[in-house]
């Protein structure tokens, strides 16, 4: 028997893609090209960070967080 225009397969889920994770050293290595911040702000931004990988996407918000901190 097969399956007519009219027979509906059942839909299934589509997983939304997974971000790519990045070595710290290497986000750092190309901070100014990737997030136009020198790497010493990749040092003070990263400094709690346990990971030892990260998409780009949490390195910018990570960053910005940093970068918005008030200074005491």
């Amino acid at each position: 028997m097969s399956k007519g225009k009219n027979n509906k397969e059942p839909v299934t889920k589509k997983e939304a893609p997974v971000a790519s994770k990045f070595p710290l050293n290497d986000l750092r290595e190309h901070s100014q090209e990737l997030f136009g911040v020198k790497p010493e702000v990749i040092d003070g931004a990263f400094f709690r960070v346990k990971e030892s990988q990260i998409t780009k996407d949490a390195a910018q918000k990570l960053i910005q967080d940093f970068l918005k901190r008030e200074v005491k």
